[in-house]
């Protein structure tokens, strides 16, 4: 059955033109950026990811240190996100709060630019739909992710594509820096937004300019470790993160339970929108400004692809709002209700599993306790684990000089899901590898750990923590879930090193040559 807004369409547009009228103050993108701040940041403080964020922590406080990622530490994305943690680090110290302050800001940023871009196509109640979903979407999870940045600086070039196709240029060419395939996408959706409205000359300059921005941004790293710069980010994605790689979801076996359910399937109703998107937009010959978004979408979709996991469905879902409104406009006008209908209930199934999410997060979270450690400035984490890390910090800082190292390590080494960088950045001590990242492929090579061995030889950390979350070495259906078979980094630490204390999750063992 039809909705009354597509079934009656002078009670439609007269509503539509009513509440067009009320959007079109200048006080409505203010009030969108402050209702996306909101519902981002009201849990601003709940919970820590000690594998994604204390690798980007990890790395700006390296960065502040004066280290260059590829070169002096192991890094898959672009330098972008790890500079800008790095600045926040050398003004106002390491804390676990002030990039999620950055990062609610960016999430507001995107769902407020995909509002702007669908209202230049859309009435105003699918515009406002493009942005509640994009909110929710980029809302949870929370993370010191490059995915807000590259995407906020994705859509701010297509909006500036028609005026000034070089300014656009230039924001894509700073977005590869963030995230290398989204910021190609961008040059490439920028370019098609501005020869829409200007040419070819004009697609032209922008893929010029977005080309010289990525070009010089990224010269210094190139020209650094050129080497290693291509393992760790494009030979990384080619060959070793196949490891990790997710099937989709297959049959559901949890009751009827539609939020869930709905959890469940969403990569299927995120690859059902764009295939949606693309019958309509092949039947009606949309324009091509309205295909501008599509190079990001299919670089979410890619993203999507690699890993069907809460984290990776974010740019595709972020993006797919604004295609989706602008081609429901594009139906509605052209009198075919049944599309739009369409169009409309696949917007809001992933705006209402976006908030769905939040809902979960914000009425069900588990009991927090706030992390007695300073850099944690109030963050707050599972009560048994803030205790555990609180006595850590202590113990630890009470037995190793600041400046000297520690060495925090996974339970096992042949076999690898996550890791836990985030204790350097709690503890203020430095790690002697290079390698703050324990991924599979990486670490679970001989090698790499060779490689580590040597470090941990040189530097003798006077203290190991390992850490032993059942998570670490989770076995998943891929790759990544059978045993390399290398042992070097285990029988080392085995022969050199035994446990004195345990905290929680966390045993601390100490060098046997060590004085106790």
């Amino acid at each position: 059955m039809e909705s009354t807004w597509l079934r009656h369409p002078r009670r439609r547009d007269l509503g539509a033109t009513r509440l067009g009228t009320a959007l079109e103050s200048p006080w409505v993108y203010p009030c969108l950026f402050l209702l996306g701040v909101l519902l981002s940041g009201i849990t601003i403080r709940w919970g820590i990811n000690p594998h994604d964020e204390g690798l980007v922590l990890q790395a700006g406080r390296r960065i502040a240190d004066g280290q260059l990622p590829y070169r002096d530490f192991y890094a898959n994305y672009g330098p972008g996100q790890y500079y800008v943690v790095g600045g926040l680090d050398a003004l106002f110290g390491p804390s676990l709060l002030t990039w999620r302050i950055v990062r609610v800001a960016l999430d507001a940023t995107v769902a407020v630019l995909a509002y702007a871009i669908a209202r230049r196509d859309a009435p105003a109640p699918l515009a406002l739909g493009a942005w509640l979903t994009a909110a929710a979407v980029m809302a949870f999870p929370s993370i010191p992710h490059p995915n807000p940045a590259a995407l906020a600086l994705g859509f701010g070039g297509l909006l500036l594509a028609r005026r000034s196709p070089v300014a656009a240029g230039a924001l894509a060419g700073l977005a590869f820096c963030f995230r290398f395939d989204l910021g190609l996408a961008a040059a490439i959706g920028t370019a098609l937004a501005a020869l829409a409205d200007g040419g070819r000359r004009a697609a032209a300059r922008a893929l010029v300019s977005a080309a010289l921005v990525a070009a010089i941004l990224m010269a210094p790293f190139v020209l650094a470790a050129p080497d290693d710069l291509w393992d760790q980010t494009v030979g990384f994605a080619l060959h070793e993160q196949g490891l990790q790689r997710l099937p989709l979801p297959g049959a559901w076996h949890g009751g009827l339970e539609p939020n869930k359910l709905l959890e469940f399937y969403v990569p299927y109703v995120l690859m059902a929108g764009l295939a949606l998107w693309f019958l309509v937009a092949l039947r009606d010959r949309l324009p091509l400004r309205l295909w501008a978004p599509l190079p990001l979408a299919l670089a979410g979709l890619e993203y999507l692809l690699a890993r069907t996991d809460e984290f990776h469905l974010v740019p595709l879902a972020a993006v797919l709002p604004v295609l989706l409104a602008t081609a429901a406009a594009r139906e509605r006008s052209a009198g075919h209700a049944a599309g739009a209908l369409a169009l409309v209930v696949v917007l809001g199934l992933v705006a209402l599993q976006g908030l769905d999410r939040k809902r979960i997060q914000l009425l069900d979270p588990p009991p927090l306790a706030s992390i007695d450690v300073d850099v944690a400035d109030g963050v707050k984490a599972p009560r048994d684990e803030a205790l555990a890390l609180g006595a850590l910090v202590r113990y630890v800082r009470a037995r190793v000089p600041p400046g000297q190292p520690v060495f925090v390590a996974n339970p096992r080494f042949d076999v690898v899901k996550v890791g836990n960088p985030l204790v350097y950045v709690l503890v203020d001590r430095p790690n002697p590898t290079r390698y703050d990242v324990m991924q599979p492929g990486v670490v679970t090579t001989a090698p790499v750990q060779r490689e580590m061995v040597r470090d941990l030889e040189r530097s003798r950390p006077r203290l190991v923590i390992r850490w032993l979350n059942p998570v670490a070495d989770e076995r998943e259906p891929n790759g990544a879930g059978r045993p390399s078979g290398v042992h070097v980094l285990d029988g080392y630490l085995r022969r050199n090193y035994v446990e004195v204390r345990r905290f929680g999750d966390y045993a601390v063992l100490r060098h046997r040559q060590a004085v106790a």
